[in-house]
């Protein structure tokens, strides 16, 4: 892959919007095209205990790990979105 023009937003992993949103997805029992990006996340049900298991999905999925306080202050789907990506991206 060439490197990114100096500036520019460095590329993503293809597909790793995708694989996150149907992970959580298939974590919350509901269609994936529901997630946007300002889905609250209290209001798809996810407590301390779901989002343990989002998180446990996404990191089996990815085969990455993220430090069990990786959902602390995310209120959205779309910040968590943000998040992985930035952790992926290391």
């Amino acid at each position: 892959m060439p490197p990114d023009p100096v500036g520019s937003v460095p590329v993503q992993p293809p597909g790793l919007e995708a694989t996150v949103r149907s992970v959580v997805a298939q974590q919350l029992s509901v269609p994936p095209d529901t997630l946007t990006g300002d889905s609250q996340l209290d209001a798809l049900g996810v407590d301390d205990a779901v989002a343990l298991q989002v998180l446990q999905a996404v990191e089996d999925e990815l085969d990455v790990r993220f430090p069990d306080d990786f959902f602390d202050g995310l209120q959205t789907y779309g910040e968590l979105a943000a998040a992985v990506r930035v952790a992926v991206r290391g």
